[in-house]
């Protein structure tokens, strides 16, 4: 597929601070560098390249994507990074690319409700319609855009320096982000399994959804799905969707996967696999699904850890396992929900 390209006009910055915040993103979230001299940076994202580029008119920043969507994605990226080194020069960004101003994100479709059901281990199994094309097997994360109750939905739009401008105040948006169970790119059919917290603004939502009610789907980022060598994965109910798809992705995938939940949570349908053993962990323990990670990366083979929980304990095991001198690569770890 060809690239698309995007490149800023001449921006107001120095290249050492860019470059210093460009290496701690890397650092951040393991981005490979594959340039870092005097001819400029550059970073490998799953999304694309970003490269900070100084030149006789001033440092401009080129970035290179598959298509448009993740094109927005790193726009967004480039923007909040020369925002947190100088707010003034990120308002004035300017593109050389056509301008997509005032426009809903290349990233964000609009999507109705076509059903809301309950589904065993305490989750509700939503059905979406609308535009599928981006979800793939490596492509299976995306993010929920909930109007709020009894308001007027508002949209996000691209704003002048490129980036996405989100509603703010009353018009807020609330963002989670969740696993697609299932697609059916002929029909346009997205379905994801919620699970139900008693107070969470999602689940409310979806129990009062109705047929046809529009929300915003940001498109899929990936990352989680396929994985290789022995299987080491450790996951909460937020996660069992996931799971699911990772059963199904990798038929000859070996190891152990352990789920931290209740009886009720073990009810969870999950599909069968003939070669990876999964165990449930009795409530008591779910303090522990860190430390329980931390362990498998003692074993003298080789292994890929697969990591789902809360960000707490989801940043203390990508401490460890970056301490460990592990490949990055032989590794899955997100926060897929934060204490309030």
């Amino acid at each position: 597929m060809p690239e698309i390209t995007a490149r800023t006009a001449p921006l107001g910055l120095a290249f050492a601070p860019l470059r210093q915040a460009a290496l701690a993103l890397a650092r951040e979230h393991d981005l490979p560098v594959s340039q870092d001299d005097a001819e400029g940076l550059s970073l490998d994202t799953y999304y694309g390249r970003i490269s900070v580029l100084p030149g006789a008119e001033g440092l401009e920043v080129e970035i290179r994507a598959p298509h448009a969507e993740y094109l927005q994605v790193l726009k967004d990226t480039i923007v909040a990074q020369i925002a947190a080194v100088d707010p003034k020069v990120a308002d004035a960004i300017r593109w050389r690319d056509a301008p997509t101003e005032g426009r809903l994100p290349a990233n964000a479709v609009i999507m109705t409700v076509l059903s809301v059901a309950p589904l065993a281990g305490g989750f509700l199994r939503v059905m979406l319609q609308g535009d599928v094309a981006r979800f793939t097997d490596t492509a299976i994360h995306f993010r929920l855009g909930i109007p709020p109750e009894g308001r007027v939905a508002r949209w996000p739009s691209v704003a002048q320096n490129g980036a996405t401008e989100w509603p703010k105040g009353e018009d807020r948006l609330h963002l989670p982000v969740y696993t697609a169970r299932a697609v059916d790119a002929a029909s346009g059919k997205l379905c994801f399994d919620l699970f139900e917290h008693a107070a969470g603004r999602a689940t409310q939502w979806a129990r009062t959804a109705r047929p046809g009610q529009e929300v915003l789907v940001m498109a899929p980022g990936g990352g989680g799905c396929v994985v290789s060598g022995e299987l080491r994965g450790f996951a909460d109910e937020t996660a069992f969707p996931a799971i699911a798809r990772i059963l199904e992705a990798n038929p000859e995938a070996t190891g152990h996967i352990t789920l931290y939940t209740d009886a009720a949570g073990a009810a969870y349908p999950l599909p069968d696999h003939p070669r990876l053993q999964i165990d449930y962990a009795a409530p008591a323990r779910r303090e522990d699904m860190g430390q329980d990670a931390k362990a498998a990366m003692t074993e003298d083979q080789d292994i890929f850890l697969w990591f789902a929980g809360e960000r707490e304990l989801a940043t203390s095991v990508r401490s460890a396992w970056r301490a460990s001198g592990r490949r990055t690569k032989d590794a899955y770890i997100s926060a897929f929900w934060q204490k309030t």
